[in-house]
């Protein structure tokens, strides 16, 4: 076959051709509702939401367990943890300097402030950065 014919079988394609059969009754006969099964009720549904709350409260009763006490008690273990922790690699170095020089002024600023809810969240937050890092320089190569 060469380019003359296949050029001559794409002008053919323009035209319009009628189909050999009727397609129309196949169409009307796929598009006719069919008749399905009457559905059965849920009696499990109801059963289903109470096995989901429960699983909801058992796992919010375990993760209030697993958490300190109190905001000032999980920083106070995460800043017993960040004074020892020197990395190994040196690039990260740096940042644990500069996490040990933080947390020491936010300590200096809880001395004069002590009751300062807002310093106690600056300090959970350095000290949730350090444990990612921390994190990290276990993971890096």
């Amino acid at each position: 076959m060469n380019e003359f014919e296949w050029q001559r079988q794409t002008r053919d394609l323009r035209r319009p051709h009628a189909p050999q059969r009727d397609l129309w009754s196949g169409i009307a006969a796929q598009l006719e509702p069919r008749a399905s099964a009457p559905s059965a009720p849920r009696a499990w549904l109801p059963s289903l939401a109470a096995a989901a709350m429960i699983l909801i409260g058992l796992l919010m009763g375990t993760a209030l367990l697993r958490a300190p006490t109190s905001l000032y008690d999980g920083a106070r273990l995460a800043s017993d943890h960040s004074q020892r922790w020197k990395p190994h690699d040196p690039r990260l170095a740096g940042a644990a300097i500069e996490f040990l020089a933080a947390d020491s002024e936010i300590r200096l600023a809880l001395k004069q402030a002590p009751d300062a809810d807002f310093l106690r969240r600056i300090q959970h937050r350095t000290q949730a950065q350090q444990w990612r890092l921390q994190r990290y320089a276990q993971r890096a190569p």
